[in-house]
C-alpha cells in the first residue's frame, strides 16, 4: 500500500502537467534508415556517388555507420531491367552482411567482440514523448524504463538501394537548352529482428570475466546468427533537370519565347547534372513516405484553437506539408479501420530535437478541409505535390478560358505559410473593328469586325487564407504578355493582374472556384516595323480597336485540383 500511494500521486502529477491529459492515439517510432547507392562500373558512378555523399541526413531518421555506402554491380548496366537488377543487387546485400553489419552498428560491436547497449539506450530517450516521459518518471525505475524503449527500434531498421537507371544528357541547339534525365528507383528492405534473434545476441555476449578462449567461442556464435533483410517496397521516379546552355548568347527571338526562356538559369553540366539527381532524390523520399508506413509520421492532436500536436522538428516537419487527421471507427465486422476526418497543414514548426521533458513545444497546424477536429484523433502524414490545377472560364465580362497551375514553394513557405506561385494561361476569342485612325494611317482596307483570338501568358504570387475548415481566399497579384493576330494585323503587350479567388471545398481534394480580377494592360506594339526597323507602339488598345479598352475586368468560375 505504501508503494501504491506515490506512484499514483506521481501519475496524477503526470496527467497535470500534460495539461488536459489527453491520450496521444498514435506515436512516430523514429526508423533507423540507412541509404545505398548501387554502381556499376561506368562513367556515371564517380558523380552519383560524389552527390550521394553530400546528402545531408534525413532528420526524421537515425542512421547507423556502416561500412557498406556502396554496392557494386559489375555483371549489370544502367539499363539492366529491374527485376535482374534487384537481385542482383539483393545478392550483393547477403555477399556484404549488411544485415549483420546493421545489428552490429546498433550494439556498438568492436572489433574484439565486445558489445554495448550505449546507443539503444540513447535512441530510446530520444525517441520517446512527452506521455512516455511522463509516465516513465512516475515509476520506479524512472528514465530507465526510456532506455529499455530503445530495444524495440532495432526492428524498425531500414537499407534502401538507391539506383540513378537509364541516365541521358541532351542538347538542343535550336532552344539553347540542356537536358539530364533518369530513372531513380528505390528498393526498401528491413532488418529481420525478434526474440529469437535478441536470445541469440544475449548468448554471444561477452562478460568482463569471460576468458579468452569463451570470448573467441562467444564470437564464433555471433557469426553464426542469421541476420536477415527482408523486402518491404520498390518505388521509381522520372528525374530531369533543364537549364540554358552556358556560355549562349540569346538571338533575336519572340516575347514568347524571351517568356519561355526566361524561367531557366543558365547553368553547367555538371551543376545540371546534380540537379537532376537532387531531383530524384527527393522524389524517392516523397514516394517512400507514402508507401512505406514506418516512414510516415504519426502523431495526435493534442490542443485545438490552433491544431497542435507534439511532434516537430526532430520529426522532419515543414511549413504547409499535408497531414490528414484519422479516427478510428468499427466497420460491420467490429474491425477497426481508419476513417479520414480533415485535412491539415503546418503552420509553425516547434523546435523539438531533443529529448523529451514533459513540456516539449507542439507544433501549430491550419484546417484545409474536412470535418470539426477533435482532441485525441490521429494525425497522419501525407506528402503532396503541393500542386494547384485550376480549370474554368472568365464570365460575363470576357467569356474566355482560362488554366493555372498553383505551386507552393517551400523556399517561401519557410517564413510565410499559404505563399503560392502560379502560372497562367487564357484564350479570349472576339470581334472588334479596327479604329478610323488605324486604319488610315497604316492603308488598311474593311469597315467591318474581323475575328481575333487573344491569349495571354503570365505568372505571379498569392497566398491561400484558410478562414474557415472548407473555405478559403486566395488574393494574387502578377503580370504576363498578351498576344493577338487577325489578318491584317498582329500585337503583343504586357499586362497587370490583381484579384482574389474564393474556394468552397466539394470533397477534397476537388474545391469550387469563383473570383474576380482586374487588368491594366500596357503599350500594345504591333507586327509593322517603322523605318527604321523598330516595331511600332500605340499608347493604349483604343487607338487599334475602337471597342477595346486598356482596363478590364472578369468574374471566374471553375474548379480547383489539388494535387
Amino acid at each position: 500500500m505504501r508503494r501504491i500511494v506515490p506512484i499514483a500521486l506521481a501519475l496524477l502529477t503526470a496527467a497535470l502537467l500534460s495539461k488536459e491529459a489527453v491520450a496521444q492515439t498514435a506515436a512516430y517510432d523514429r526508423p533507423t534508415v540507412n541509404f545505398v547507392l548501387l554502381t556499376y562500373g561506368d562513367s556515371y558512378d564517380a558523380p552519383t556517388s560524389a552527390f550521394f555523399k553530400k546528402i545531408p541526413p534525413e532528420e526524421k531518421f537515425y542512421f547507423n555507420e556502416l561500412n557498406t555506402r556502396e554496392l557494386k554491380l559489375r555483371q549489370q548496366s544502367r539499363q539492366t531491367p529491374l527485376p535482374t537488377a534487384w537481385q542482383a543487387a539483393q545478392a550483393e546485400l547477403t555477399l556484404q552482411n549488411v544485415a549483420k553489419q546493421e545489428v552490429a552498428a546498433w550494439y556498438l560491436r568492436k572489433l574484439d567482440g565486445s558489445m554495448s547497449m550505449e546507443l539503444i539506450h540513447r535512441r530510446g530517450e530520444f525517441n520517446a514523448t512527452d506521455e512516455a516521459f511522463l509516465m516513465a518518471t512516475a515509476t520506479k525505475r524512472g528514465m530507465d524504463e526510456l532506455k529499455d524503449l530503445g530495444q524495440k527500434l532495432i526492428s524498425k531498421t531500414y537499407v534502401v538501394l538507391v539506383d540513378y537507371n537509364s541516365i541521358t544528357y541532351s542538347a538542343n541547339v535550336a532552344t539553347d537548352m540542356h537536358t539530364w534525365k533518369s530513372v531513380a528507383r528505390a528498393m526498401v528492405f528491413r532488418l529481420k529482428f525478434d526474440g529469437n534473434v535478441e536470445n541469440s545476441i544475449y548468448d554471444a555476449w561477452q562478460d568482463e570475466q569471460d576468458t579468452p578462449e569463451a570470448q573467441a567461442e562467444k564470437g564464433k556464435r555471433f557469426d553464426q546468427i542469421p541476420f536477415e533483410l527482408e523486402f518491404v517496397q520498390q518505388v521509381s521516379v522520372k528525374a530531369s533537370a533543364s537549364a540554358l546552355i552556358t556560355g549562349k548568347t540569346r538571338s533575336d527571338q519572340s516575347t514568347l519565347q524571351t517568356l519561355a526562356k526566361s524561367a531557366f538559369r543558365v547553368q553547367p553540366k555538371d551543376a545540371l547534372m546534380n540537379e537532376m539527381l537532387g531531383n530524384g532524390y527527393r522524389g524517392l523520399m516523397n514516394e517512400l513516405e507514402k508507401k512505406v508506413p514506418a516512414f510516415k509520421v504519426l502523431s495526435g492532436v493534442w490542443e485545438l484553437d490552433p491544431i497542435r500536436s507534439k511532434i516537430g522538428r526532430k520529426e522532419g516537419l515543414r511549413t504547409d506539408q499535408r497531414y490528414y487527421v484519422l479516427e478510428y471507427e468499427q466497420d460491420r465486422r467490429g474491425q477497426l479501420k481508419s476513417v479520414r476526418k480533415a485535412v491539415v497543414r503546418v503552420s509553425s514548426v516547434a523546435d523539438n530535437y531533443g529529448m523529451a521533458t514533459g513540456k516539449s513545444e507542439a507544433s501549430s497546424f491550419y484546417q484545409v478541409a474536412g470535418q470539426r477536429v477533435e482532441k485525441g484523433m490521429t494525425l497522419e502524414q501525407r506528402n503532396d505535390a503541393g500542386l494547384g490545377v485550376l480549370l474554368g472560364a472568365n464570365t460575363p465580362l470576357s467569356g474566355d478560358a482560362y488554366f493555372s497551375t498553383e505551386l507552393r514553394l517551400e523556399l517561401l513557405t519557410r517564413v510565410i505559410p499559404s505563399l503560392y506561385v502560379y502560372g497562367e494561361g487564357t484564350l479570349e476569342g472576339a470581334r472588334y473593328a479596327l479604329s478610323s485612325s488605324f486604319k488610315v494611317d497604316y492603308e488598311l482596307t474593311g469597315n467591318g469586325k474581323e475575328d481575333y483570338l487573344f491569349a495571354r501568358a503570365g505568372f505571379g504570387f498569392g497566398k491561400n487564407i484558410h478562414f474557415w475548415r472548407n473555405f478559403s481566399l486566395s488574393p494574387y497579384v502578377g503580370m504576363g504578355w498578351e498576344f493577338t493576330s487577325a489578318k491584317q494585323i498582329s500585337l503583343e503587350t504586357m499586362y497587370f493582374k490583381g484579384g482574389a479567388n474564393f474556394a468552397l471545398n466539394i470533397y477534397y481534394p476537388l474545391q469550387l472556384v469563383g473570383g474576380v480580377s482586374g487588368l491594366l494592360y500596357g503599350s500594345p506594339s504591333s507586327s509593322k516595323k517603322d523605318d527604321d526597323g523598330n516595331k511600332i507602339s500605340f499608347s493604349s488598345y483604343g487607338k487599334v480597336f475602337s471597342e477595346r479598352s486598356s482596363v478590364g475586368a472578369a468574374v471566374f468560375m471553375g474548379v480547383r485540383f489539388n494535387f
